[in-house]
């Protein structure tokens, strides 16, 4: 898997990447769960040309408040460091490629 976990030490580097998603997840989450998996395969995809990183909302808390997520799971895309979508819930692979494309 090439998702980086990303805490507040991580996160300026992570969203000065060209693109980045950053999936906002808990523990406690079935369906962070459900989305990190079906992220694992769009992120060997697309290694070299996206970041992807998780954030656990439980140990991070500052960075959810950043970001404004009042619910789980929560996917943001962000291009240059400003977000240009934003998911809430579980997201299919094929919507979220879709969604990369018009960025890269």
């Amino acid at each position: 898997m090439v998702l980086k976990e990303i805490t507040e030490d991580t996160l300026p580097a992570f969203t000065n990447q060209p693109l980045a998603v950053l999936i906002f997840t808990s523990p406690w989450c079935t369906s962070c769960k459900k989305v990190i998996s079906s992220f694992d395969a769009l992120s060997r995809e697309l290694k070299d040309k996206v970041s992807f990183g998780t954030c656990d909302v439980s140990a991070c808390p500052s960075i959810a408040s950043s970001f404004q997520v009042l619910s789980l799971p929560a996917v943001v895309v962000l291009k240059n460091g400003g977000e240009v979508k934003r998911f809430l819930g579980p997201v299919a692979e094929a919507l979220m490629m879709s969604a990369l494309k018009e960025h890269l």
